[in-house]
């Protein structure tokens, strides 16, 4: 019987979504990566779905990757494109509400996960996870839904939609990417507040929202009915051990 966490998607198209649109292959990466410094670093990315962060993590010169997925069609997936990366990438299969961590690692990356928790709860321990693989200083850089953006709207341009079904802590939070992914993503909505307060009662020392930035040589004028609107879609935090 499959975990009730398990994501529903299917993992084939999602490799081939987040590989496709500029959202993911562009404007994830850049606001994940200008926050750390890489090099000789260890790194966890908990949500690594096909490992994409992993691998460009080592490519920006980190000693070691570990990724981590609830899902195993997706470690599958993340194993079968890591021949130049042997030694220095790895995978596991792991729900993030289960892990323990060794605290040996520099930063942990987690995109789209915690916005994956239905309460406090689970947020809570989401975020103990996360600290019990980070070392003393070590950082967590975390790429999200925002909590802050309570009207969502058609992102079709840029290859989804995003719809809010109420501003409640559990309230789902529906994600379309048809037609490239042809089953909705479910996130669920946590004020702001709450998400401060997990990372808080997990052992960070420091929290901090990091609003999206466009990346260099992003076309304005294709980015200008994101960008232009008081709160944007999915929003960065930093979390400090």
């Amino acid at each position: 019987m499959a975990d009730a966490r398990e994501v529903g998607y299917d993992a084939q198209e999602h490799t081939g979504l987040v590989n496709t649109i500029l959202a993911e292959t562009k404007l994830k990466p850049y606001n994940i990566f200008r926050h750390a410094d890489l090099r000789g670093k260890k790194i966890v990315d908990i949500g690594c779905g096909d490992g994409e962060l992993c691998r460009t993590s080592v490519a920006r010169g980190a000693q070691y990757a570990m990724g981590i997925d609830g899902k195993q069609d997706m470690i599958d997936i993340a194993s079968s494109l890591n021949s130049q990366y042997e030694g220095k990438v790895e995978f596991r299969q792991g729900f993030i509400e289960d892990l323990s961590g060794d605290e040996t690692f520099d930063v942990a990356i987690l995109s789209y996960l915690l916005n994956n928790a239905k309460d406090f709860k689970q947020l809570t321990q989401q975020c103990r996870s996360t600290v019990s693989f980070l070392k003393p200083g070590g950082m967590a850089v975390i790429f999200n839904n925002n909590p802050f953006d309570v009207l969502g709207g058609d992102f079709t341009k840029y290859g989804f939609r995003k719809t809010l079904t109420g501003l409640r802590d559990g309230d789902p939070i529906i994600y379309d990417y048809r037609p490239a992914i042809n089953s909705d993503i479910i996130n669920y909505y946590l004020s702001p507040e709450k998400h401060e307060a997990a990372f808080q009662i997990a052992g960070f020392s420091e929290f901090a929202w990091k609003p999206i930035q466009s990346y260099p040589g992003a076309d304005p004028v294709f980015w200008h009915d994101y960008f232009n609107r008081g709160n944007l879609p999915v929003i960065g935090i930093l979390g400090r051990k």
